[in-house]
């Protein structure tokens, strides 16, 4: 059988709907990258500032480990006396004991507080998510009125080739045709990228 001009025409319908609705998917997924980024930047902003702070503390954390080592030797040596008292002396091991040994506790190191720039940014983090957010639902609900309108061309492309393409290979436009509901045309894909999206939270600006 020659090829038709609506065979023609048919394969042309199911090949652009094909792509375009491989494009929205692949739209989709990078929407969602991009969402994930900028709530893994907040992350990226903490970080850095945790490690200035390490760096800016530096010093201080030295003196503080010699602090807590003497503080190790006076714990040893403690042990090693009650140890000894525990073999030798049980009666004045139990009375030392009731003394209830406690070496000298460092002081509760102070929490400074976070400069204003880095809880700006956090902020501006925040408010970058929840537009993208918005944007992404906002750009969806147009793209899914493009979606129909492809899948509309790629089945009734499939179908017009499946019921009149006698020689063009009807199980192969079958297959495309369930591999097309599967992953692009069905609920399942967008809906679950919806879904995954509407779950997402803002990072948190503390």
């Amino acid at each position: 059988m020659t090829d038709t001009r609506g065979v023609r025409a048919a394969k042309g319908i199911a090949i652009v709907g094909f792509l375009v609705l491989l494009s929205s998917t692949y739209y989709l997924r990078t929407e969602v990258l991009t969402l994930n980024q900028i709530r893994f930047s907040s992350d990226e902003a903490r970080a850095n500032y945790e490690i200035e702070e390490l760096k800016r503390n530096h010093p201080q954390e030295l003196e503080r480990y010699q602090v807590e080592l003497k503080n190790y030797e006076l714990r040893k040596k403690h042990y090693e006396e009650m140890l000894d008292l525990y073999q030798t002396d049980y009666n004045a091991y139990v009375k030392r004991i009731k003394d209830e040994y406690k070496p000298p506790q460092l002081p509760a190191k102070p929490v400074p507080p976070r400069p204003p720039e880095y809880r700006q940014k956090l902020l501006e983090i925040n408010a970058d998510f929840r537009a993208r957010k918005y944007h992404y639902f906002e750009i969806t609900s147009l793209l899914n009125w493009v979606a129909w309108v492809a899948a509309i061309g790629l089945v009734g492309g499939l179908l017009y080739l499946i019921l009149f393409d006698a020689a063009g290979g009807r199980l192969i436009y079958f297959a495309t045709l369930v591999l097309s509901f599967v992953f692009m045309i069905g609920p399942s894909f967008h809906s679950i990228i919806s879904a995954i999206v509407g779950f997402l939270e803002p990072p948190s600006i503390y």
